[in-house]
């Protein structure tokens, strides 16, 4: 054994140490990896899939693949630092091909008249010649698929694929276990762990490759959704609760305040939800909804029932301006019944703080509204019965869990306006109750959504410029960056500068996320009392900004944004229940980005447009994977494999409830959550 960089092989359920030549520990330091069975666990992204190919059939300058013996002397020109071309012959199909070989100095002194050699690249058919991109010496006697991974500069592909191949040849030598229950194996008739690692970096057949694939993507959503289930076993037997009785007069009275009637859907979820406050085990809910179908209601009314089984409540926004927001809600229809609501967030001076802070600690019930400042350490509730997060994807784990934290009788409940199919969403959110609010407490917003380029925006300026004089309309105008020479992003500031020249009878005010509160305020306050009539600003203005009279938006660079995003972004506007118009300015040439933009301009729909972008971007942006603490998806696609997913998810659940004839995978599982900094409750 070579002696050198120390480092574990670990896998299934056995970990054996080894040593590396300081080249390998160099490969493993830069792509952080602690182990060779973590090695193995680093995937390719794709395959270079050789076959010969029939030169008679291939158009000139196409990708090729041939093999030969060579028949003519190597000649190697060297010119520059480090640069040569290396020229032979071979003979394939009756022919000889001229092969070009860029910069392998050491082929040179390697290869000689006779030698046996497998060639891809660009084939001139004119010429008879191919330029290579790949080659080995050796013989192609079916089909062969090259491994391609994400590597930084300082490795060389082939370096990795030989360390890959060492890597393998060692852990073929050792009885590891697979991690999939044997049960499961035998079940979906599964390879084994140690034949999936070998065909997903070296298959010799499409069969293989797709054996490999089924074994891993199966094997990374069971962990995945055990962990879900797991945690949500855990959080059930964390310690019962008691039974929060509440007032249903009270509820009524609450109804009798609302300017609209709720929808089927808002009613069903509150009765979810009541039930859940009635139940003996620990509330987990996440309610998610598009913009504008009256989540925020469904949480006064949570608040308010646990408000009147003698509870206090609170609900931690992302932001000041919705904190605030949500604040005003709650006074203008709480206080004619006399239900004590206060406000907690960081701009407050230091005796409003304590006076709020000296109510929590002593009233009982009472419903506070308040950002961070919520789970600070000098905050302490008598009695907290429920916390609502809204906007739960804004929060890291660790922060949800603070608040939780404050009491021992704490129903914990999620907003989300990442609306996604419930179908979906509770298999991924194993770990909590989903509810899904699709139909909207009142007629929908009419928002037409246009798709122009930079210079339509002159053109439109005789629009906006009506819209103002006649109305008492506001507009805003959305940009993705602050910061100058950002890849060519519209900077805020030069953007205000652009829009008082075309616009120079109407003031304008900008707002981003590094002004100061009280600078953030000032902006917010004239802009809701008219004194301004057009906002720029970031993307701050994606939650929790109610400004009914705005009803135009100008998106600058759209192509930056999320679709999600871009769907919250226009919610702001058509509150007033007049036709409203969001512009995606976006200069792109990109296909893909217009075919994105066309698609948000034609759908309104926030369930159709967040599955729409989860097929184009993926799971992590929009659930948040990485700060929700979650495993992360190296091979399984939760779009392209749902329906493993969903068989997964099933036998997930099987597990935990029969959790002792599965305990040694029960065991590598809170070994992967204890790893992954999850916080289980015990």
């Amino acid at each position: 054994m070579k002696t050198g960089y120390p480092v574990f092989f670990e896998g299934g359920f056995c970990m054996i140490a080894y040593k590396l030549t300081p080249k390998r520990k160099e490969i493993m330091e830069s792509l952080h990896l602690d182990s060779l069975f973590s090695l193995l666990r680093y995937y390719p992204y794709r395959y270079d899939h050789l076959y010969l190919s029939s030169l008679t059939l291939q158009e000139h300058e196409q990708k090729v693949t041939i093999q030969g013996t060579i028949c003519s002397e190597i000649k190697t020109q060297v010119y520059g630092h480090k640069k040569c071309k290396t020229t032979f012959e071979i003979e394939y199909e009756n022919k000889k091909v001229t092969i070009y070989l860029f910069n392998r100095m050491k082929w040179s002194s390697i290869l000689k008249k006779g030698t046996h050699v497998v060639v891809t690249g660009k084939f001139h058919a004119y010429r008879l010649e191919v330029v290579a991109s790949s080659f080995f010496v050796g013989f192609l006697n079916h089909e062969k698929w090259i491994p391609i991974y994400t590597l930084p500069q300082t490795i060389k592909a082939q370096t990795f694929q030989n360390f890959m191949e060492w890597t393998l040849k060692q852990y073929q030598k050792e009885n590891i276990q697979n991690v999939i229950p044997q049960e499961f194996i035998l079940k979906y008739r599964l390879i084994s762990l140690k034949e999936s690692l070998q065909y997903i970096h070296f298959p010799q057949t499409k069969a293989q490759l797709h054996q490999a694939q089924r074994h891993l993507k199966y094997e990374e959503f069971l962990n995945f959704c055990t962990i879900g289930a797991l945690k949500r076993k855990i959080l059930q037997k964390s310690g019962e609760k008691q039974s929060k009785i509440w007032n249903k007069k009270v509820l009524e009275n609450v109804i009798k305040q609302l300017p609209f009637s709720l929808s089927e859907d808002q009613k069903n979820v509150l009765k979810e939800i009541l039930q859940d406050l009635q139940s003996t085990s620990h509330m987990n809910r996440l309610v998610q909804g598009d913009v504008g179908s009256g989540k925020t209601m469904v949480a006064l009314f949570a608040l308010v029932a646990n408000y009147s089984a003698n509870y206090q409540g609170a609900l931690m926004a992302p932001t000041d301006i919705l904190a605030k927001q949500h604040y005003q809600t709650f006074k203008k229809i709480l206080d004619p019944l006399s239900i004590n609501v206060y406000l907690l967030v960081s701009n407050m001076s230091k005796s409003e703080k304590e006076s709020v802070l000296k109510k929590v600690s002593e009233e009982k019930p009472v419903i506070i509204i308040g950002t961070h400042a919520l789970i600070q350490e000098n905050i302490q509730f008598s009695n907290l019965g429920l916390a609502v997060i809204d906007e739960q994807h804004r929060f890291g784990v660790q922060q949800r869990l603070k608040l939780k934290e404050k009491g021992k009788q704490v129903d914990i409940l999620y907003m989300s306006a990442t609306p996604i199919p419930r179908t979906l969403a509770s298999t991924l959110y194993l770990d909590m109750d989903v509810s899904t609010i699709a139909q909207f407490p009142y007629q929908k917003r009419q928002v037409v959504t246009k798709f122009i380029s930079t210079n339509q925006i002159q053109i439109l300026k005789k629009e906006l410029e009506s819209y103002l004089k006649e109305t008492d309309g506001k507009i805003y105008i959305v940009c993705p960056s602050i910061e100058e020479g950002t890849l060519e992003l519209k900077n805020v500031e030069s953007v205000v500068q652009e829009i008082k020249k075309l616009f120079p009878s109407y003031s304008s005010v900008y707002l981003h996320g590094k002004l100061k509160s009280e600078e953030k305020n000032q902006v917010m306050n004239e802009f809701l009392t008219g004194e301004t009539r057009i906002l720029i600003a970031t993307t701050v203005i994606e939650v929790g900004v109610h400004v009914p009279e705005a009803n135009r938006m100008i998106i600058l660079n759209a192509e930056r944004f999320g679709l999600a995003q871009l769907h919250q972004l226009r919610g702001r506007i058509g509150r007033s229940g007049e036709k409203a118009y969001c512009y995606l300015c976006s200069d792109s040439k990109d296909q893909e980005v217009i075919e994105r933009l066309q698609f948000l301009a034609a759908n309104d729909d926030g369930f159709k447009i967040s599955e729409y972008d989860l097929s184009k971007r993926g799971p992590g942006e929009l659930f948040g994977l990485k700060q929700s603490g979650l495993l992360q998806f190296k091979i399984a696609n939760i779009i392209d494999d749902y329906a493993i997913l969903k068989v997964a998810s099933k036998d997930a659940q099987f597990i935990v409830q029969h959790d002792k004839d599965f305990m040694q995978y029960i065991q590598y599982i809170k070994k992967r959550i204890k790893d992954s900094s999850l916080v289980m409750m015990n």
